[in-house]
């Protein structure tokens, strides 16, 4: 298949920002049932308080009667006058500029917030994201003109992904529809909302009067539910698969304007082909794996359960056929092909994840219950396992396979199974599990909830679910081989830091 220019028809519009991979909706929080109080005031022996008149005539009186306090007349020639009139254009001009200043405030406390665990902070080159070491870890600071265009950027991983960018000095651009996040950095440029599957909405072509152009692509827009995808697989359909094909064939058109537009003058500034695009998968491809392939490696077979699993595996398809097309269209063209990477996250976790979200994952879920002392209602004896990653984790892995140079020492075990040639000249297809390493039953995550928010909430167990995932174990040495890329946030830590993010933002929405 051969990614030639073509065009949407009506603007159809599903939520296609995001970003996150769930945990299969194995589980599910429900409060426990609590009374609800109701306050009455009763009138102490005192009766309403009438005005009468003998007089018929006097009711008119009352009811055009304009009744002021002492002091009006004298406010209204105030505001009337001329000083009254600056008085007036002063707040309307200033009172914007105060209301800005505290979203910017909030926004820093925010992100304080979320890395006051992580001992000293880096103040970052672009943004409001002070990170801690760990979070940028072998992330390199951006080269003169790198700009990065991330699709779901508004949502929870994506907005992780944007701060990381921005702090290392990097241009970026957020198209999201708003459908599963409204994550706004001011820092980066936006465009909003926009649907990935409107090719009219993906970003114009280059004009010779364009300082601003493209280096590198990030495709986090998803829909991202297993059991919605159940009853309505159309969805998954249009925004995961073709979706994500409308992406691709952009960048391909992309790197056809360029070659043709800028070639003849080429300098230093000049707009380059994009180098490489990484994509969100998920482990949710896997199924429910047999026992003797666990821990999963990037090699084991297709088992999803759900049209979720399959737009997801799909998607990897049509970036395989991408890179083949890419490398086909570079003799002919001169122009120089863009690899691709697909990153199948496990369970991703960690501060921006909405518990509200009814197919948030399972650790927000849990820390939304113990935060009201509400029951936490496990499916089953709760002895299912998980691997569970932090988010800022996630980032860095999309970050540092979105950076990896071609000529860097890598393992290409992975190659041979991808079959995309790796010569010298060609672009290349990898894909890697990001994960831990490390598994933890459901209970025993329930009892880390309760103990970390320090929760009356009760654990309860219902019967299992049919469907629902024993066991989820990932093999992580084909990302650490291939991108160098190891989990530096431990489950226990990154609950902490996921649960001081939790009290601290219920803390400002009691505040208003």
């Amino acid at each position: 298949m051969k990614y030639n220019s073509s065009k949407t028809g009506s603007r159809r519009r599903f939520p296609a920002s995001l970003d996150e991979d769930n945990d299969n909706a194995s589980f599910s929080s429900s409060s426990s049932s609590s009374s609800s109080s109701s306050f009455t005031a009763v009138g102490g022996g005192v009766g309403p308080l009438e005005i009468s008149s003998n007089d018929d005539d006097d009711d008119d009186k009352w009811k055009n009667m304009d009744v002021r306090s002492s002091g009006e007349s004298s406010i209204n020639n105030f505001l009337t006058s001329r000083r009254g009139l600056l008085l007036k254009v002063a707040v309307l001009i200033f009172l914007p500029l105060v209301m800005l200043f505290r979203q910017v405030s909030n926004n820093s406390v925010r992100h304080h917030i979320e890395n006051n665990n992580n001992g000293d902070l880096v103040p970052p080159v672009f943004g409001t994201a002070h990170l801690s070491p760990d979070e940028f870890l072998d992330v390199r600071l951006a080269h003169p003109h790198e700009s990065i265009l991330i699709t779901g950027g508004l949502g929870f991983i994506g907005s992780h992904v944007v701060d990381l960018l921005l702090h290392r000095g990097f241009n970026v651009t957020i198209l999201d529809d708003e459908s599963n996040g409204h994550n706004h950095n001011p820092s980066a440029r936006e465009l909003v909302p926009n649907d990935i599957t409107v090719r009219g909405d993906l970003p114009p072509f280059l004009t010779a009067k364009d300082s601003y152009y493209y280096t590198h692509v990030i495709h986090l827009a998803a829909a991202i539910s297993v059991a919605e995808s159940m009853n309505n697989p159309e969805k998954y359909e249009l925004v995961n698969f073709e979706g994500s094909q409308e992406v691709l064939r952009w960048i391909h058109d992309y790197n056809r304007h360029v070659a043709s537009h800028f070639s003849e003058n080429p300098n230093v500034d000049s707009p380059k082909s994009i180098k490489k695009v990484v994509a969100a998968s998920s482990a949710a491809i896997y199924g429910d794996p047999d026992p003797s392939l666990l821990p999963l490696e990037e090699s084991a077979p297709y088992g999803g359960l759900s049209p979720y699993a399959d737009t997801k595996y799909r998607m990897e398809t049509l970036m395989r056929q991408f890179v083949r097309d890419e490398n086909e269209y570079a003799s002919d063209d001169a122009v120089s092909p863009t690899s691709a990477v697909a990153l199948r996250f496990f369970n991703v976790y960690g501060p921006r994840q909405d518990p509200k979200n009814p197919y948030s994952g399972v650790i927000s879920l849990f820390l939304e219950m113990a935060l009201g002392n509400k029951d936490i209602t496990i499916l089953g004896d709760g002895e299912m396992t998980r691997d569970f990653v932090y988010v800022k984790d996630v980032a860095r892995a999309i970050v540092l396979a979105l950076l990896q140079e071609e000529d860097e020492e890598v393992d290409t075990s992975f190659k041979e199974m991808n079959e995309v040639d790796n010569g010298e000249e060609n672009a290349t297809f990898d894909v890697y599990n990001v994960c831990t390493g490390k598994t933890i039953t459901i209970n025993t995550l329930a009892e880390q909830v309760t103990q970390s928010m320090e929760s009356n909430s009760q654990i309860i167990h219902l019967d299992p679910r049919e469907g629902d995932i024993r066991d989820s174990s990932c093999n992580p040495n084909g990302v650490k081989n291939g991108i160098g890329f190891v989990a530096a946030v431990s489950q226990e830590v990154g609950l902490e830091k996921t649960a001081t993010w939790f009290r601290a933002e219920e803390g400002s929405l009691r505040k208003g």
